[in-house]
């Protein structure tokens, strides 16, 4: 898993819910990603509905056919709902058995450093919980990259904001923020959830700028008022450009909707305008 380019693409999707999504979603979803050519997908949880076995089979066959290589984490939808008893004792126990053998929670290329964390709390099931332990761990492997590295932390809940009403947010989001920025020294935080997309700087309480990103589901049909969406991340030495694609449900192609761009400069990640 090397990439031979100096230049480095990457693929960010969340929020597919294989089981619950619009017909031919996942089709055109993949058209668009192979049209890409990215190094990495990374996929930040929600692979599933119901956290049915034939709803990550459906998953792990989309998986491998990106190009590329990918990684995923789960989110709150890839445990038991219906299911307590298993939610509480085996909580991942599906995803580990169709999807873990092809993922990993630490990625070290020449181009960036990625600590993925589980954010999935099986007592809420719906909000999201990163212990500090679990936070502190992820920094620590972040602080140990090399200079010119990307370094990147996702996770499926949002780093950014505690959210009200039934979509939740991620209890000691704060916490992890500050540890990955500060001591992780953190140049983008990545989530999903939501259903919606979002870019914004993130300040930590030492003053340092990082790159927050949030990303909309490309395939599901819940809260798509605003249109399905994936984020495509073209990164160099100091430069990062984000480019926001969407597809409305009567379209049969995604479209590039917004471009960011930013630097890196002394206090951190600054937006080009």
């Amino acid at each position: 898993m090397t990439p031979a380019s100096p230049a480095l693409r990457l693929v960010h999707l969340s929020d597919l819910h294989f089981g619950a999504q619009a017909p031919g979603a996942a089709q055109l979803l993949l058209d668009a990603v192979v049209s890409l050519s990215p190094q990495l997908t990374l996929i930040t949880g929600d692979l599933t509905q119901r956290a049915r076995n034939s709803q990550f089979i459906a998953a792990r066959q989309f998986f491998d056919q990106l190009p590329g290589d990918w990684l995923a984490i789960p989110g709150n939808h890839d445990m038991p709902l219906f299911r307590p008893w298993h939610r509480l004792f085996t909580p991942r126990g599906r995803y580990r058995r169709h999807i873990d053998d092809a993922t990993t929670a630490h990625l070290d290329w020449q181009q960036l450093r990625l600590a993925l964390i589980d954010s999935t709390n099986p007592l809420s099931w719906r909000s999201g919980r990163i212990r500090s332990a679990a936070a502190r761990d992820a920094a620590q492997w972040l602080a140990g990259g090399s200079d010119g590295q990307l370094r990147i932390a996702a996770a499926h809940h949002p780093f950014a904001t505690r959210e009200r009403g039934n979509k939740g947010g991620m209890a000691g989001a704060n916490i992890a923020r500050n540890l990955l920025i500060d001591e992780g020294g953190a140049d983008l935080l990545l989530w999903g959830h939501l259903h919606r997309s979002e870019v914004r700087l993130l300040a930590s309480n030492a003053g340092r700028n990082a790159i927050g990103i949030g990303v909309g589901s490309p395939t599901s049909g819940r809260h798509s008022s605003e249109g399905l969406f994936f984020h495509q991340l073209d990164v160099t030495p100091g430069h990062v450009h984000l480019v926001v694609w969407r597809r409305h449900m009567a379209e049969s192609l995604f479209h590039p909707v917004g471009n960011h761009r930013f630097v890196l400069g002394p206090a951190g990640w600054q937006a080009v305008v």
